[in-house]
Order: structure tokens, then sequence, then C-alpha cells
């Protein structure tokens, strides 16, 4: 009779660690020109918050693309439009419908721009572990794990 596997906080550092640990670091790029990107949408041309909030997140999908594809799961050679690029961008899409409309929601309750710019953070802040577990999983399944110079040394 097989037994669950039981949640080992070690063997997960060991498998995801190091590639979450990217991931965050391109996580804080991505957010930086998509935040930037919302900021200057929303104080300097004035944009409705739903507008500002889509060209931010499609100018910060190219930078998510190719530092999660070369940086996080070390991908390298060409680029699969239907594999790889497509699910990226659908599941951009999925994350530009939340935060609109988290956006929206938020802009009928408030014109505040500082509380619109921590409700687009919020929304991604809540996809962030399944768009990892998505990219792990089923868009760079095949990665090799990432180094560990102190593990591998030993």
């Amino acid at each position: 009779m097989n037994q669950p596997r039981r949640l080992d906080p070690a063997r997960l550092w060991n498998e995801y660690g190091k590639r979450l640990l990217r991931y965050g670091g391109v996580t804080v790029v991505t957010t930086v020109v998509g935040l930037t990107t919302l900021l200057v949408g929303l104080y300097v041309f004035d944009w409705p918050p739903v507008y500002a909030n889509l060209v931010s997140v499609f100018m910060s999908t190219p930078f998510a693309y190719y530092l999660n594809r070369r940086y996080v799961w070390e991908q390298a050679g060409n680029h699969s439009v239907s594999r790889e690029v497509g699910p990226f961008w659908i599941m951009t899409f999925i994350g530009f419908v939340v935060s609109t409309a988290a956006v929206g929601f938020a802009s009928l309750l408030t014109d505040t721009k500082p509380l619109l710019l921590l409700t687009q953070l919020a929304a991604f802040a809540g996809l962030w572990l399944v768009k990892f577990a998505f990219l792990e999983k089923y868009l760079w399944p095949d990665a090799e794990p990432v180094p560990d110079p102190v593990r591998d040394a030993a």
C-alpha cells in the first residue's frame, strides 16, 4: 500500500528553492517595469486606470518572458511560438484580465492612484505561485535543476 508523500521542506527547497529565488528576482524586475509604466500612465498621461494597466502589462511581458526563459529556467536556442510564447502570452492575458478587473473595481471605489497601484500589485501577487507552477510543470518541465555551488562542491 502506497503511503502519501509527506511534505518535506528540504526536498522542496532542493527541487525548487533556487529556481523560486531566481523567479522572485525576475518578478522584482518586471514589477518595477510594470508599476513604473502604470505610474507614468496614471500620473503623467492621466490615462484611465484600465488603459494604464493594459499598457503596463504589455510593456512588462517581453521582459518577463525572456528573463524567465533564459535566467530562471535556463532555456536557450529557438523559441517555440506554439509551445512557449503562445502559452506565456495566454497566461499574461489571464493576469491582465484579473488585474484589470481588480483595478477597474478599485477605480469605482476610489480615484486614489496609490491604491490603484497597490491593487494591481496585489492582483499579480495572488497569481505569482500559480504562474511559477505553470512555468515549472508545463512550459519548461525539462529544465535542469539550478546548480547549487555549495551543495555541488561537496
